[in-house]
């Protein structure tokens, strides 16, 4: 737990870095997570010197005295935004193991992503590929928080980087929906595709219950039963069950 006392020593030691000379003057703001500061800019003597504005603040945790740089916002703005981030932290924590969570955040993902807009563009973009085919609530909300995510899968040694990687889409390709009409047919289950694996290589999709497949040239996988356990599954490498065995 860190001390007012304490989190404005550190405020010190962060204002003077790269300023040498007499110790600068900070400004602290509490909040219930941790502390806001800002390096106090002297007024000049010379009323026609315009005092220097927009200067980077910091945050300091409560918890862990870990320093996080912040644009030059209000104190309440920033102590706001960094709670909502805190919380989305926190829930992520037991949302995902670990090391699958670890390698999520590699790839770009954080609680909270939205990339709507870039679903949006690339379904108006693929719309004739697309046709026919339902965006189903949970295909489109698992591709609004983990689209265009190049995801690697742990090799034999434990180790991401080793496997294949998956892509989730929106990708800087195309699309392919044949194989996703064959199973629909086939199954009586209509899909969506949400991205690509390069094994084979072969398409994720996933249903209107949420449940996500992979379709390879050789055979079609369930992969989990919803985007966070496929997420894991395809992470860590799991073996999949055949789709035609209907464990779903």
């Amino acid at each position: 737990m860190i001390s007012r006392a304490e989190a404005l020593a550190r405020a010190r030691r962060w204002a003077a870095q790269d300023r040498p000379g007499a110790e600068p003057e900070v400004g602290l703001h509490e909040f219930d997570d941790g502390y806001v500061a800002w390096r106090v800019e002297p007024v000049p003597p010379d009323p026609q010197v315009p005092v220097a504005t927009g200067q980077p603040r910091v945050v300091i945790d409560r918890q862990t005295g870990e320093l996080s740089v912040w644009p030059s916002l209000p104190a309440p703005v920033i102590a706001a935004r960094y709670r909502a981030e805190h919380d989305a932290r926190q829930a992520a924590v037991g949302r995902f193991a670990p090391e699958v969570r670890h390698v999520l955040q590699q790839a770009g993902w954080f609680p909270g992503r939205d990339v709507s807009a870039s679903v949006d563009r690339w379904l108006a973009s693929f719309a004739d590929e697309l046709a026919g085919l339902s965006v189903f609530p949970a295909a489109r909300s698992a591709m609004v928080e983990f689209g265009g995510l190049t995801v690697p899968q742990f090799g034999l040694h434990g180790e991401p980087g080793g496997g294949f990687t998956s892509y989730l889409h929106p990708t800087g390709g195309g699309v392919v929906t044949d194989a996703a009409r064959v199973f629909a047919e086939e199954y009586d289950d209509p899909v969506f595709p949400i991205g690509n694996h390069a094994d084979g290589p072969s398409e994720l999709v996933m249903d209107a219950q949420g449940r996500v497949f992979l379709l390879h040239w050789a055979e079609e996988f369930f992969v989990a039963a919803g985007i966070d356990a496929a997420l894991t599954a395809l992470i860590r490498g799991d073996d999949l069950v055949a789709a035609s065995e209907r464990t779903w």
